[in-house]
């Protein structure tokens, strides 16, 4: 668990901006309780969720990100391909072998939380992609998904990267994420929790051979660290900008109150 220093704007309730942050009303109101807000204390007593402010005021969120992994399992399907090229389309060929993923996160909705995935795929079928890249990003943003204005990130994360069959032995698609839950806040990107895994697609059209998989694990403090060199050169796989110069901040250390 870290903290983060955000504000409460006048007219608004507490709640509603730890509603942010996907805390639950019970985590709400141990929030609340917390020796890091006994600032808002009056007459020695916390304030309630729903209570409004009558100015803009310091406001410290416990963030506790959980991330778990619902689904992982290496996928082939030479009938179809899981991303099959359109008759008649030029290009690289049918993606065929693959995983399936799911991430999901502990906390509640909220518009202060988003899904960051960035990846190294060798051995790319299309040659005119970058080795690393932000995955999906777009709009001058890192991204999975962008909802509109107001609406919350979904809570699950899911991917189904692919490629062909491999033409020969140690050529085949090499492809490594780290997937991770951001926290978002007065234009800082927070880098909280995450996961790395990965696969790499031989030359059989069968399972197990035809996929190796590299379970999902923790990302460590050196993953972030090449998740954020990535973030910061800020392309996607199609060389669109997705943000290079934004604030992002490395995974703080357990119980550090990240100030503005």
């Amino acid at each position: 668990m870290f903290f983060i220093a955000t504000q409460v704007s006048s007219g608004q309730s507490f709640g509603e901006t730890l509603a942010r942050f996907g805390l639950t009303p019970p985590a709400q109101i141990s929030a609340l309780s917390h020796a890091h807000n006994a600032h808002l204390r009056i007459n020695g007593r916390p304030p309630a969720p729903g209570t409004r402010t009558v100015q803009t005021v310091e406001l410290i969120v416990p963030i506790d990100v959980r991330l778990s992994v619902a689904e992982f399992r290496p996928v082939i399907n030479l009938i179809d391909g899981l991303r099959p090229r359109p008759v008649g389309e030029s290009g690289p060929p049918t993606l065929t072998h693959g995983v399936s993923i799911r991430i999901t996160r502990n906390l509640e909705a909220g518009v202060g939380l988003n899904w960051i995935q960035t990846v190294r795929k060798l051995n790319n079928p299309d040659s005119s992609a970058p080795l690393e890249f932000v995955d999906v990003g777009h709009n001058g943003l890192p991204f999975d998904e962008q909802p509109p204005p107001g609406q919350a990130p979904r809570r699950e994360m899911s991917d189904v990267p692919c490629g062909p069959v491999a033409p020969a032995a140690g050529r085949g698609v090499d492809f490594t994420a780290t997937t991770t839950l951001a926290v978002l806040d007065r234009g800082r990107i927070v880098l909280a929790a995450g996961k790395t895994w990965g696969f790499s697609i031989g030359t059989a059209r069968t399972l197990p051979a035809g996929v190796q998989v590299r379970q999902p694990r923790d990302a460590s403090a050196a993953d972030f660290a090449n998740q954020l060199r990535i973030l910061r050169a800020g392309i996607n796989q199609f060389r669109q900008a997705t943000g290079g110069g934004l604030n992002y901040l490395l995974p703080p250390r357990p119980n550090t109150i990240l100030l503005p």
